[in-house]
């Protein structure tokens, strides 16, 4: 599964479809500590189900964990699109074959705080939409560079092509984050869902 964390709203695609309009999402360094992708970024929280557990139960589950929100844990993530998850999406590579469900979960900053899994989280910060496209842009672009980019050639491309002058952070730093690449595959079925939404 993967779930979007958003500040206090969530991303509504049926009142816009621009990403101008969207939440701030949380972004996450993972530790270096991981055996798989470690010290990469992630737009995602994301796990695997076990047997016999629905994809929404393991993605409240994921948020409680490694974030420290237990308020997920009673909260329903369909609510906020639609019913169901905001995708579904089949995520293949050279390593890994498998279904992702893609949810959302709105944190409320005036109750909740974050409080990381040391083993699982090095950093994290809420980012502004556009500082996410762009950093994607240029990973993808650094991956398929080097060869690993593990999709289709070429890497699909949000509106902004690497470009974000809009910065609410103060660094830019941004410009040099490494996705995790499975979860830039559900980024870019994230970018073709929103495109084909504005388009109905």
């Amino acid at each position: 599964i993967g779930v979007f964390v958003t500040r206090d709203r969530p991303i509504d695609l049926s009142t816009s479809t621009s990403p101008a309009t969207f939440p701030d999402v949380y972004v996450h360094q993972r530790a270096a500590s991981k055996k798989i992708f470690p010290s990469l970024y992630d737009m995602f929280v994301g796990g695997v189900s076990v047997a016999g557990e629905p994809s929404e139960l393991t993605a409240q589950r994921e948020v409680a964990e490694e974030l420290g929100l237990s308020k997920a844990l009673s909260t329903s993530l369909s609510s906020w699109s639609g019913g169901g998850p905001f995708l579904n999406c089949l995520v293949c590579t050279s390593y890994n074959r498998c279904l992702v469900d893609l949810f959302q979960y709105v944190m409320d900053t005036e109750i909740e705080n974050i409080e990381w899994q040391d083993e699982e989280v090095a950093w994290g910060e809420f980012v502004q939409m556009g500082i996410v496209m762009a950093a994607a842009d240029l990973s993808m672009q650094r991956a398929a560079d080097a060869g690993t980019w593990p999709g289709r050639y070429p890497p699909i491309q949000s509106e902004l092509k690497g470009v974000f002058s809009n910065n609410s952070l103060n660094h830019e730093e941004w410009k040099k984050w490494d996705f995790v690449p499975d979860g830039l595959l559900v980024w870019k079925a994230w970018l073709q869902f929103v495109a084909k939404n504005a388009k109905i």
